[in-house]
């Protein structure tokens, strides 16, 4: 009986953590976090982050009535990127010399005034459910 409790624990666990879709990379190719009643995606590239809005469905991007404040948290630093509105996302420049190769990344996002929690990114950026994460519960 109690090896039955355990398993249906931890199958429920495993759902639950990968219910949000932390898992597969987001319609833009990005990563995903939900932080309330709708999801951020981060695209990273070597000059910008694009930060997108999206609704539950992982759909319908948006910046109306919505901001982010994003941050690199780092041994010894932060800091706290200039984003700007694009027609779909949000843009933030990154700082010249900026890795993305360690600590993490954050995201306070108001999406059409529904504000959501502060979105954690560890980096460097990875898939939630990646082998190596895998192995780590084994």
């Amino acid at each position: 009986m109690k090896l039955l409790v355990f398993s249906a624990l931890l199958v429920f666990k495993s759902a639950v953590a990968t219910s949000h879709g932390e898992e597969a990379l987001g319609p833009n190719g990005g990563y995903i976090r939900m932080p309330g009643a709708f999801h951020t995606e981060v695209v990273a590239n070597s000059r910008d982050l694009k930060i997108f809005l999206l609704d539950i469905n992982w759909k319908n991007p948006s910046t109306r009535d919505s901001s982010v404040e994003v941050a690199i948290h780092q041994t010894k630093t932060s800091v706290n990127l200039k984003c700007q509105t694009a027609d779909s996302h949000f843009v933030c420049t990154l700082p010249k010399n900026a890795l993305l190769t360690s600590g993490q990344l954050t995201v306070l996002a108001i999406r059409e005034k529904q504000k959501g929690s502060r979105a954690t990114y560890d980096l460097p950026l990875a898939l939630k459910g990646d082998a190596a994460e895998h192995d780590d519960h084994h």
